[in-house]
């Protein structure tokens, strides 16, 4: 068998091996499920009247906390979460909509989300607010630089001030698979 022969069936030997390991390091690798709940405050909000009908108003508000995994990767756990939100609600009910950012360092990550808020009575006429929706991630910076993906999130007020948000989703992104 000559040089050239053994040089080329080697070469064509390897090339499944070759293309194994890049395909490892491809941005097409299965995206990442994660998950997370926070407690959130209000810093700042600012509802604003509208006369058109009894109980309506826009409200504008930024919301301070920290974030804790509960899915199975770390996924910003004790990450910094700001979000800044707007809703129109008539009677504590209507759309809301905002951008939210969770941060642990030079890591951080803005997603757009938007969903329902619904307010109900308790049988001692307390308001019962809760709310459902969806998230897209929408821009990343550190590890997270080319981060995409989606989800959904529900929450609940704990008082006039707070509230709690369970979320969930999946990410995917090249520089998370180098990790």
């Amino acid at each position: 068998m000559s040089r050239q022969t053994i040089l080329g069936a080697v070469v064509a030997a390897s090339l499944p091996l070759a293309a194994v390991a890049l395909l490892g390091w491809s941005s097409g690798s299965a995206p990442s499920k994660i998950a997370g709940t926070f407690e959130a405050k209000y810093a700042e909000q600012h509802p604003l009247p509208v006369a058109d009908a009894a109980g309506h108003a826009l409200v504008l508000g930024r919301v301070e906390g920290v974030n804790r995994s509960t899915g199975a990767t770390p996924y910003m756990d004790k990450g910094k979460v700001t979000n800044l939100e707007f809703a129109d609600l008539v009677q504590g009910n209507g759309p809301q909509q905002g951008y939210i950012s969770m941060s642990q360092g030079a890591d951080t990550v803005i997603s757009k989300w938007s969903g329902k808020v619904t307010t109900t009575l308790s049988p001692d006429k307390t308001p019962i607010t809760t709310f459902t929706g969806t998230w897209t991630k929408v821009r990343g910076t550190g590890r997270y630089g080319d981060i995409t993906g989606q989800g959904t999130y529900k929450g609940h007020f704990t008082s006039q001030t707070e509230y709690t948000v369970d979320w969930s989703g999946q990410i995917s992104g090249e520089r998370l698979a180098e990790r």
